[in-house]
């Protein structure tokens, strides 16, 4: 698909179902392998299956793209309540899928429970409770034990490190920001929204590239670096939170053009740089708006309701 991040999918039987969560309602079928497809396909026409089809695509999107940010105060969603409704919405459509141990590998990732953690609404907590006795009965049809309910916790406040903030140490060259594309970095390794900074110091007569990016809810978040010009520094959580990193600089990358005075952070072990995309920061707007919606939308899944409480 053209545009990862903005399309719910579904891997079926011999065909790819998905929606484009910032264009049409209606499902594109891409069909591949057609004696496969042909077993399920005339079920796409029930409401109901459509429906459940729809459910787990979304809960695939959130699950690899959920914008969890601090800046836009788009709550990380809790994995424990991602995973329990993904298994279950996985089982609802299990003979459409192209995975026949879909169910059984969904199961296998399931987490406590955040029940009373919900329990200052009486809504989401009743749901919770239903979620929690329909995840027991399936787990125990597929011979897994369910894990027991977590015991209350506090969600620790994120750490959004001020990039740019105090004194720089040495004068200052060259500086500026830019936004991290979310297809080079693992969901929740970065803050969705906000952008990467960097800045050239001259300090004791060398040349030193400094960058900085506030960090996403993971708590040990993978990997990352960043590509400026001619140089890759790796960026390191610090004890404030931020991830940050510096690095000498050629004398030669003092006279790079503009457009190649860009910082561009990735995970190396995810995906490697590629040239920024004009119309990417509009998209990605327009899903953190969608994300926010989806918080007080009563269609949206439990987790992500529940992701102001949590």
């Amino acid at each position: 698909m053209t545009h990862p991040e903005q399309t719910a999918l579904v891997e079926a039987a011999g065909a790819l179902v998905s929606w484009d969560l910032l264009g049409a309602p209606d499902p594109v079928t891409e069909v591949h392998t057609p004696d496969r497809a042909a077993a399920w396909l005339w079920e796409l026409a029930e409401p109901a299956v459509l429906a459940a089809v729809h459910r787990l695509a979304c809960l695939n999107w959130a699950r690899s793209w959920w914008p969890a940010s601090s800046v836009a105060g788009v709550p990380p969603l809790h994995p424990a309540l991602l995973a329990a409704e993904h298994a279950l919405a996985t089982h609802a459509v299990s003979h459409l899928l192209d995975d026949e141990h879909a169910t059984d590998r969904a199961l296998s990732g399931l987490l406590p429970l955040p029940l009373e953690a919900l329990s200052a609404n009486e809504t989401l907590h009743a749901e919770a409770l239903a979620l929690a006795e329909r995840l027991a009965a399936l787990a125990e049809n597929f011979g897994v034990q369910a894990p027991a309910p977590a015991a209350l916790t506090r969600r620790d406040d994120y750490a959004l490190a001020a990039s740019g903030g105090g004194t720089p140490d040495g004068l200052v060259v060259q500086r500026g920001t830019a936004p991290v594309d979310w297809s080079l970095v693992p969901a929740g390794a970065v803050d969705a929204v906000a952008e990467a900074s960097w800045i050239i110091l001259r300090r004791n007569g060398i040349s030193v590239l400094e960058a900085a990016i506030p960090p996403g809810p993971v708590g040990f978040p993978p990997r990352l670096a960043a590509r400026f010009g001619p140089v890759e520094l790796d960026l390191e959580p610090t004890p404030t939170g931020a991830l940050t990193g510096s690095i000498p600089l050629p004398a030669t990358a003092l006279l790079l053009p503009a457009d190649q005075r860009v910082l561009t952070v990735y995970a190396p072990e995810f995906a490697e740089p590629t040239p920024p995309d004009p119309a990417a920061p509009a998209r990605r707007a327009a899903l953190v708006g969608f994300a926010l919606s989806r918080l007080d939308d009563p269609a949206a899944t439990l987790a992500e309701r529940a992701g102001r409480l949590l």
